[in-house]
């Protein structure tokens, strides 16, 4: 599983969409208790559970983590943790699925400097103030200091889309591979 962390207009999302669209990966279908919006679809946008169903779930172990954002609570399955899955979250949800321990999992930082994700937001038409906030409110969230687990750092801040989405993917086949070997040889020789 590929997991993607980074501050506002650092590239997350749109590098996913291409390799979504290039690569052998998808998205994880996170399950959500808030209502279908038009041109949803069940199963693909997310798995749209009652509040009964997703408390149900969450006792019997099925979700990696869940978070309530508002008023509406959001999980990721266990089952999605696999090498062809791509998920993008915060330091916080990091966590989490590292307690997987899985050798599956690997979390790239994209890192890009203040000036160009300032530049990216306004050039995507984001308000100053809605600007202004997020990247306070990130400075805090994505504190190198106290983010555990990441795998590798990429910095995004001159590089186009495409080329990120390439490098990232890259990267992920590298990575994994290296976890996958280490984790059959420490196996075998009991390490």
């Amino acid at each position: 599983m590929l997991i993607l962390l980074g501050p506002s207009a650092s590239g997350k999302t749109e590098s996913a969409k291409i390799m979504i669209n290039r690569y052998p990966i998808s998205r994880v279908v996170t399950c959500t208790t808030r209502p279908m919006r038009i041109n949803e679809i069940d199963g693909f946008d997310y798995q749209f559970l009652t509040e009964e169903k997703f408390f149900a779930y969450k006792k019997n172990r099925y979700f990696v983590e869940t978070a309530q954002y508002n008023g509406y609570w959001y999980g990721t399955p266990i089952k999605e943790v696999r090498d062809d899955k791509l998920i993008i979250l915060e330091p916080q949800g990091l966590k989490s699925f590292l307690s997987v321990q899985s050798d599956s999992i690997v979390a790239i930082y994209l890192q890009t400097t203040e000036q160009t994700r300032i530049q990216r937001m306004r050039q995507r038409k984001d308000s100053e103030s809605n600007i202004k906030k997020r990247i306070e409110s990130d400075r805090v969230l994505f504190d190198m200091n106290r983010i555990e687990g990441l795998d590798l750092i990429i910095e995004t801040s001159n590089l186009s889309l495409s080329d990120l989405a390439d490098l990232v993917y890259e990267n992920y086949q590298r990575l994994l591979s290296i976890k996958k070997h280490r984790f059959v040889q420490l196996s075998i020789f009991g390490e």
